[in-house]
């Protein structure tokens, strides 16, 4: 066998790669001995998928004698979320260290680590239920001791129900499991407001979308640092990127897009304004990820219509790609973001600003690359009110003051006018919801097109302004 032959057949190979090398390192440990060893290896189990994102051919291995003809895939959506994951394992394991060093929290390190990559590699639902299970709950062993893992552990079981619910009806509609882009699932759920719902609400509790994301700013708030990459990279891989798969763009349309679009706007503005309230920037960023998958989903939504229905099947999957690129840059960004908020300094430096504000434009970046991708021709109301939004928070993290506080919750000592701020917008969000469409000038305002650039605009206005505010604020003791 030549070297061309062998890399090959290591190609065809590589999506069972990916997972097989951290499962024999796991399996490792049943041997006292090897322990330390396997600790030590640990963080690297994951250069397959590293090489996988970077060098493995597009492929699909078909498994039909396991869990009702599964399959494993590498796809060029799939291949980004691979180097994403690879890196923030690298760096979870690095900021681990020695905990890495005990039997226990090692294994949980390895499973959670080959449930994260199989969220990537399943070519199916069943798969992919498969190793989400695998990897919220080793993440919960990981994190058992974290403020929010309570509350983590009961929306994941219920988005599993949920989900389970969804692949039932899927094949009770005779309707294929499949996730690869040419066959994937994705006008059936758009056309149906029961899979709808149930992908959005499975899927938006692991995304940590507002209203199921109770559990995310207070584990980002806790002390063990190793875990900030590692749950960037499950909300990216368990949330947001089977909506790319399954939503995608031009799959919804009509009044279903509508209604999605009200909510997905609704829950970005009221995580923006409780984002706000934050005195940390773990707790600021754990509200900054709520707003991203808002944001994320709204933009899913809006990218229907008839320009949507007419795209070339090519020219959706070009786009679909465009928007892993930009939305593993955003994942990028708010893991620096996380892991230098976690540091604990006496007086930050220049280059701590420089560094977190370099982060910050990333971030900005991203979330305007993803605008544009979905943008066609033009913008309208929806996507510019979005990323005014996002000014807000990103203004609040240029000016991020990093210390030792965590979580801030509404309560008597909240400002009365944030509290009527965010029922205000709620209440507003939710006539545009109620009302038709064509009744309301609001809702007719935000649906129509725009041909001016006004997103970026309206992003780096409000970051200006939000930067400001945030300076003038005194430190808090």
């Amino acid at each position: 066998m030549n070297v061309a032959s062998l890399l090959a057949t290591l190609g065809q190979w590589a999506p069972l790669l990916v997972l097989v090398v951290p499962l024999a390192l796991a399996g490792l440990l049943a041997f006292p001995r090897l322990v330390g060893a396997v600790g030590r290896l640990a963080p690297w189990a994951m250069l397959p998928a590293l090489l996988a994102g970077l060098l493995a051919p597009q492929t699909e291995l078909l498994l039909p004698e396991l869990l009702l003809g599964s399959s494993l895939m590498i796809d060029p959506i799939g291949r980004p979320f691979l180097l994403l994951l690879g890196l923030l394992w690298l760096v979870a394991g690095w900021l681990a260290g020695e905990r890495l060093r005990r039997r226990g929290p090692v294994l949980l390190f390895l499973l959670a680590m080959t449930g994260s990559l199989g969220l990537v590699v399943a070519g199916n639902l069943v798969v992919f239920l498969l190793a989400s299970t695998v990897s919220g709950y080793a993440l919960y062993g990981l994190a058992a001791r974290q403020s929010g893992a309570r509350a983590f552990v009961v929306l994941l079981v219920l988005s599993d129900l949920l989900l389970f619910e969804l692949l039932l009806l899927l094949v009770k509609s005779g309707i294929g499991l499949s996730l690869a882009p040419a066959v994937a699932p994705s006008a059936a759920i758009g056309g149906s407001l029961a899979l709808l719902v149930l992908s959005v609400l499975g899927f938006g509790a692991k995304a940590a979308v507002f209203g199921l994301h109770l559990w995310l700013p207070r584990m980002l708030s806790g002390r063990a640092v190793e875990l900030l990459p590692i749950l960037i990279g499950f909300v990216l891989a368990a949330g947001l990127l089977p909506w790319l798969r399954l939503l995608a763009p031009g799959a919804l349309s009509g009044d279903a897009a509508t209604l999605l679009s009200w909510m997905a706007l609704t829950s970005m503005g009221l995580a923006v304004i409780l984002g706000m309230l934050q005195g940390g920037q773990q707790a600021l960023l754990g509200y900054a990820i709520s707003a991203l998958s808002g944001f994320w989903l709204l933009l899913l939504s809006v990218s229907g219509g008839e320009l949507g229905a007419l795209m070339p099947v090519a020219e959706t999957e070009a786009r679909a790609l465009a928007m892993a690129l930009a939305l593993c840059q955003a994942g990028l960004a708010l893991a620096a973001l996380l892991v230098q908020g976690a540091r604990r300094w006496a007086r930050q430096s220049w280059l701590d600003w420089m560094l977190n504000g370099f982060a910050v434009l990333l971030f900005a970046d991203a979330l305007l690359g993803m605008a544009g991708v979905l943008a066609f021709d033009r913008e309208n109301g929806f996507m510019i009110a979005a990323c005014g939004l996002f000014g807000g928070l990103m203004g609040q993290l240029l000016c991020a003051r990093h210390g030792t506080e965590t979580l801030q919750v509404i309560g008597p000592s909240r400002p009365l006018s944030l509290s009527l701020l965010a029922a205000g917008w709620a209440l507003l969000m939710a006539g545009g919801a109620m009302i038709a469409p064509s009744g309301w000038p609001l809702a007719a305002s935000l649906s129509a097109p725009v041909s001016a650039p006004l997103a970026a605009l309206a992003l780096i206005g409000v970051t200006t302004l939000s930067a400001l505010l945030a300076l003038a604020r005194p430190a808090r003791a």
